[in-house]
């Protein structure tokens, strides 16, 4: 918004409806001079943690997220050989103005580290399934995915591919007292690569996504 246009005493929301002749106006000028414009919600994504300010004319946001990826574990007979680390879990939270946490909107947990060789391997693993309907982006081909565990030989076998991370999504609809201020919006990392292995080496996971769209 450019500025802000008052009715008795009261500034207007970029959200509300301004009206020339029964027609809504998307800018409003003084002088020549922008003074406000129209809030149109458009849908945000995130592959990295940051804060989403909600709009005073929103009622609902709509959500989306998933964990990171699981790192890739270290194939079996080397020494020092590990398994992959979990990846990290993504969240949403609700905070007022003053920073407190109103509500947890959801969580989508982050995968599974892959085992040393001939462990028990995370299901699912290695490629992420995108949701039906959720967009590109942020969720790209790797979103999310498990790393790649590490080559094997001969009677060595390979190690596990980190497991993908989860995914969540809904619609919350904000308080009507007026102090659902902020969303923050937590991005799991992906896990770190287990060590060793023959030729192919354990792979890091990916981290996750959000999709966040504020309903006027």
């Amino acid at each position: 918004m450019a500025g802000d246009i008052y009715f008795n005493g009261s500034a207007l929301a970029g959200g509300k409806n301004t009206k020339l002749n029964g027609t809504n106006m998307a800018n409003v000028y003084f002088n020549g001079t922008k003074i406000w414009t129209a809030y149109i919600p458009s849908a945000q994504a995130y592959t990295s943690s940051a804060t989403y300010t909600i709009d005073d004319s929103e009622t609902s946001i709509q959500w989306k997220i998933s964990g990171g990826g699981g790192g890739g574990g270290g194939a079996q007979c080397f020494n020092g050989t590990t398994g992959g680390g979990a990846g990290g879990t993504t969240t949403i939270t609700v905070k007022d103005s003053g920073g407190n946490v109103r509500s947890t909107l959801g969580t989508a947990a982050g995968g599974a580290g892959g085992a040393v060789g001939g462990g028990t391997c995370p299901n699912p693993a290695g490629s992420f399934t995108i949701p039906n309907g959720w967009a590109n982006p942020p969720w790209s081909s790797t979103i999310s995915d498990g790393g790649g565990g590490g080559g094997g030989y001969e009677n060595c076998i390979g190690g596990c591919n980190g497991g993908t991370g989860a995914s969540n999504s809904g619609t919350y609809t904000i308080n009507a007292d007026g102090n659902d201020a902020t969303l923050t919006i937590t991005i799991g990392g992906g896990g770190s690569a287990g060590q060793r292995g023959e030729n192919t080496q354990p792979t890091a996971g990916v981290g996750g996504a959000a999709w966040i769209l504020g309903v006027q």
